[in-house]
């Protein structure tokens, strides 16, 4: 790490620290604060690490948040001869620390130490730590090698973080008894699956691989120390997948695919592409960011640059959901396919309940920035993180349970022809069929009339009949051939 400019200061990481008689787990002893084989090494060929052995100006820091400025003054940030004098510092070129140094580590940095001394110091109390990088001399082109290592009492793994890990391990959990009653129901009807039910197997794959990942990710995270990059990756990743894959699930669903369509034009299936191809590389960006926006010093600019795409495109595929499901339902409606309406009906009331629980969280966690990220980092994580887990499982429970493989499964999926007006178990009559035609669906329009002919009287050898994308078409055939056999 490059040394800051003379007589300065950085902030450069937050530790989230619990004291012994506050941990969640006590199983690994008292929390402690260890400096670790810190060196400085000059950058300048004018300037050798022998020339340098007596520049005591380098200083790690670690204070706590509540206290930061109590400790330090941003008017007067070094010592210097005047301040020995009157008292206010022990040594010049050193950087001025206030108030009591009970919850405060200071660390000096020597250059060719080559038995850096090590400095271990027990934590007492709970809260945020911010690591301060001070250079109160007069020399600024030189690096630090070495580690700050901080362990809690359950581990490596910072406070905030923590309780993400169990939540974690529950979520596989409750992935797993999804999978396996999911599994159960589709092998046990499995003449009955269709498109959307081979979906929602994918979602809940994709989602307990994504919990198992975190969980991994964050356990050997707090064994080891050191948070691992391609554990961390893979997390990402599955979160990102499992993400876009939900949205375009619900997305193509409210479309009619696979319910009143066979498959979406060319067009459709394009724009699907775009936005999946877009949300895949933004949201990867948004989830590195939030992953580090607590620990380490982001910019509220890059962070809001960062955000601010994926919220736009997320309130993009809402409105063609919600957009796309309303005219669903109106043509439902108009074809009397109650089982159906009553289906993306109960749908809609789930998507808005989430979306309204989703709007509420993002206003309580905007209304809880007011206050002091030494009180909030407790259960920010829950607001953060939980709750949108929370909120896709409902969802996605609820889905499962509308969408359950059974005997009638078959009555959701694509046909020719309408639902039944009335259910045939509950005794009512059998309406009318009318025919769903896609309107670029001009092949099958053919082969469902040739069927049609084929169904009629032998005598019938030509008929030149068009087949309209209009309601009642199944009446319109039928008189067509009725007249035309009439002629024979």
């Amino acid at each position: 790490v490059r040394v800051p400019e003379a007589s300065s200061l950085h902030t450069l990481y937050a530790f989230y620290i619990y004291s012994h008689l506050d941990a969640p787990e006590r199983t690994l002893g008292r929390p402690f604060v260890k400096f670790h084989s810190l060196a400085a090494h000059s950058l300048s060929p004018d300037r050798p690490d022998s020339s340098l052995q007596a520049y005591d100006g380098i200083e790690l820091s670690i204070l706590p948040f509540k206290d930061f400025w109590t400790f330090i003054n941003p008017n007067k940030v070094c010592s210097t001869v005047e301040d020995v004098r009157n008292k206010a510092a022990g040594r010049p070129g050193r950087l001025i620390l206030q108030g009591s140094m009970n919850n405060a580590f200071v660390h000096t940095v020597h250059f060719q130490a080559l038995h850096a001394k090590e400095g271990q110091m027990p934590v007492l109390e709970t809260g945020v730590y911010i690591l301060v990088f001070s250079n109160c001399g007069n020399f600024s082109e030189a690096e630090i090698s070495g580690s700050v290592i901080v362990k809690n009492a359950y581990g490596f793994l910072p406070g905030n973080e923590y309780h993400k890990m169990p939540f974690y391990g529950w979520l596989s959990l409750i992935y797993v008894a999804m999978a396996l009653a999911w599994m159960g129901l589709s092998f046990r009807w499995w003449r009955e699956v269709f498109h959307i039910q081979y979906c929602i197997a994918a979602v809940i794959f994709f989602g307990l691989i994504e919990a198992f990942l975190w969980w991994m990710c964050y356990n050997d995270w707090n064994r080891t120390g050191i948070r691992g990059r391609f554990l961390f990756i893979m997390a990402i990743l599955s979160s990102v997948v499992k993400s876009i894959f939900s949205y375009m699930l619900a997305l193509v669903a409210s479309l009619g695919w696979g319910v009143t369509r066979p498959y979406l034009d060319r067009r459709t299936i394009l724009k699907v592409q775009a936005i999946t191809f877009l949300y895949t590389i933004m949201d990867f960006v948004r989830t590195s960011v939030l992953s580090f926006r607590h620990s380490h010093s982001l910019s509220l600019p890059f962070v809001l640059f960062c955000l601010l795409p994926v919220a736009l495109l997320n309130g993009a595929i809402f409105y063609w959901i919600f957009t796309a499901l309303s005219s669903l339902m109106e043509t439902l409606r108009e074809r009397r396919q109650t089982e159906k309406l009553q289906l993306f009906e109960r749908l809609w009331a789930i998507l808005v309940f989430a979306l309204s629980l989703a709007s509420l969280t993002l206003l309580f966690q905007i209304f809880d920035l007011s206050r002091s990220i030494s009180i909030r980092w407790h259960y920010q994580w829950f607001f953060a993180d939980g709750v949108s887990h929370i909120l896709f499982l409902f969802v996605l429970a609820a889905m499962m349970y509308l969408w359950a493989p059974n005997k009638n499964s078959q009555r959701y999926a694509y046909s020719h022809l309408s639902e039944l007006g009335e259910d045939d178990e509950d005794g009512g009559t059998t309406q009318s069929k009318s025919v769903w035609d896609d309107e670029d669906d001009d092949a099958e329009d053919e082969s469902f009339f040739t069927a049609t002919r084929q169904a009629g009287q032998a005598g019938v050898a030509k008929a030149n009949l068009a087949v309209p994308d209009t309601i009642g078409a199944m009446e319109t055939i039928h008189e067509a051939v009725t007249a035309a056999a009439e002629k024979a």
